[in-house]
């Protein structure tokens, strides 16, 4: 008889020191990929630290991804928010079995079926994974998130502000992808609800993540950029740089969308 194969069936346990070296690494791969989303114009939505500790020692493993599968099919909230909650968080930096996966088309199909359900925590976490696949930088697996964006576009009108705020967080990656994506964006109607909310909300978070998703709609090539002159977006950014003061947060992504719109 041989060795008993128990500890086959977990994975290895890493050291403190391990721990310590993966997260000190860690923290710097994310410190470079803020550094580089200044310049793609597109911003992943990180955990925080205490957040994502735990699911950050491990590499994704093909395993994972059939767990994850069952785990956004399951019945039982418990395991859908467990299961967005690792995805998104895996998105922030994906391997390779975890961009195969997104590639498929599964995965958004899935995340879909969450968007379009009632439950506003799942909503939101389904959200959070769409915004990390849009905001990757492999092209292809980001275009795969446009296949949601019909699906998001009444929740950029709602009134939720945190369901709100994701989904335009979402459309604003996919905006920065090419002109091919910002076209499909219009032709599902992003550019009119974005310049709504631009004119009429009244939440400061909001407010930038609408000015990101607005200036990353802005750039050119586009067929519709004389629109958004005629949608009124210079006059919604003057009224809000009027409102919010000494906000230097708005003020700096409403300068952001002045800078693209006179480009």
């Amino acid at each position: 008889m041989g060795p008993p194969r128990f500890k086959e069936l977990y994975k290895p346990v890493p050291s403190s020191r391990e721990v310590r070296q993966r997260r000190l690494s860690h923290e710097q791969q994310l410190r470079r990929l803020h550094r580089e989303q200044v310049f793609m114009g597109k911003r992943l939505c990180f955990r925080t630290p205490q957040e994502s500790e735990t699911e950050s020692e491990y590499e994704f493993t093909p395993s994972d991804t059939a767990e994850i599968i069952n785990g956004l099919k399951s019945g039982r909230h418990e395991e859908r928010v467990a299961a967005l909650t690792t995805l998104s968080t895996k998105l922030e930096q994906p391997s390779e079995a975890l961009q195969r996966f997104v590639g498929g088309g599964e995965c958004t199909r899935l995340l879909v079926e969450i968007v379009n359900g009632v439950d506003r925590d799942e909503k939101l976490q389904s959200l959070w994974c769409l915004t990390n696949i849009a905001g990757g930088e492999d092209a292809a697996l980001a275009e795969t998130a446009l296949e949601a964006v019909p699906h998001m576009v009444p929740l950029i009108e709602s009134s939720d502000g945190d369901l709100q705020n994701q989904a335009i967080w979402a459309v604003g990656n996919l905006a920065a992808e090419g002109e091919g994506a910002r076209e499909q964006l219009r032709a599902n109607g992003v550019v009119e609800a974005l310049a709504a909310v631009l004119a009429h909300t009244q939440d400061a978070q909001v407010l930038q993540t609408a000015c990101f998703a607005m200036s990353n709609l802005a750039r050119r090539p586009s067929s519709y950029f004389d629109g958004l002159f005629a949608l009124g977006v210079p006059e919604a950014v003057a009224g809000q740089l009027q409102r919010v003061g000494g906000d230097a947060g708005c003020v700096g992504e409403l300068a952001w969308v002045c800078a693209y719109l006179t480009a």
